[in-house]
């Protein structure tokens, strides 16, 4: 298949960071409401909009609690790190004519908040955040908003992700979708997406070099 664009997530595709979101969240809704939820329930919910995740333990001002977490998700973003494999696929596909994006559940200011680590992000032509919709991911909404502002044609553009969210996302939106297992949960299950792959380079089998 030849692709013209590919759009990649963001949180455990392309930076190592679902862990950190997890930890952060969980501390913000005990301290704040004092909601307890077991990590391991978190991090299988990353991939959604914090605000979502936060009201299925049931906080009742995920707004607040957010605003606890962006502080002190903030000060440990240096912690942060790409993915082995990522820097080295961006600059490859430099070489390649196709366009390539990012859509995210992280809304405009969380997105620029988190990219100032990461210019190679920041720097991407086409930027999807949360805000942009009225429909976050899982549904298929952001990718048809991407895909028609930036006048891609779904049957030539794959979506990249780690988690189930993004494979029904791109379900939805019709597009094809890979997952990204290097992310990925261990025991995330992947049955509608068109290609499973193990590492960051796998990826450019699949576009013309």
């Amino acid at each position: 298949m030849a692709y013209h664009a590919i759009l990649f997530d963001i949180d455990n595709t392309l930076i190592n960071s679902a862990n950190l979101i997890a930890e952060t969240l969980r501390t913000a809704a005990i301290k704040v409401e004092n909601v307890e939820a077991p990590l391991e329930k978190y991090r299988q919910l990353i991939g959604q909009p914090g605000d979502k995740i936060l009201r299925s333990f049931g906080v009742k001002d995920p707004e607040t609690v957010l605003r606890y977490y962006m502080k002190d998700f903030t000060s440990n973003m240096h912690k942060l790190v790409y993915f082995p494999g990522i820097e080295s696929l961006f600059e490859k596909l430099k070489h390649v004519d196709l366009k390539i994006g990012v859509v995210t559940s992280k809304n405009r200011f969380q997105f620029d908040q988190e990219t100032k680590y990461f210019p190679m992000i920041a720097n991407t032509k086409i930027v999807t955040t949360s805000d942009l919709t009225a429909k976050p991911k899982p549904s298929g909404d952001p990718l048809i908003y991407t895909i028609k502002t930036n006048g891609l044609d779904p049957s030539t553009t794959l979506y990249v992700g780690d988690s189930v969210y993004d494979m029904r996302a791109a379900n939805e939106a019709k597009i094809d979708f890979a997952a990204a297992g290097w992310g990925a949960l261990p025991d995330e299950k992947f049955e509608n997406a068109k290609y499973l792959l193990k590492k960051p380079e796998d990826l450019l089998k699949l576009v013309s070099l």
